[in-house]
């Protein structure tokens, strides 16, 4: 076995989503749910790069929502996520739960 591409910013960012802030070092489970990659912040399409600045360790899910969108700082882009997640959150509630 070889470590993961981009290993470093894995350790850097503690195996944890930047996020959403899920911890994917906890166990075996948790760990394959969330399915970590390396998202740049700054997507390549907007001129983003592989500098470890520009990359973020995220879920699955949250480098789902975020996609391609232009954001310029972790911050920026957590934001983003977060809003998204809110209306997923809403979502779930109304179709899902059945919750009013």
């Amino acid at each position: 076995m070889k470590p993961a591409p981009f290993q470093h910013i894995f350790e850097r960012d503690e195996w944890t989503c930047q996020y959403c802030g899920l911890n994917a070092s906890k166990d075996f489970e948790t760990w394959w749910t969330a399915n970590l990659n390396i998202d740049n912040i700054k997507p390549k399409y907007y001129g983003g790069d592989n500098s470890s600045d520009n990359l973020a360790v995220a879920c699955r899910a949250c480098n789902n929502y975020k996609g391609q969108t232009n954001c310029n700082s972790k911050v920026e882009a957590k934001i983003y996520v977060q809003g998204k997640r809110e209306e997923a959150r809403r979502w779930f509630k109304k179709y899902v739960r059945k919750e009013s």
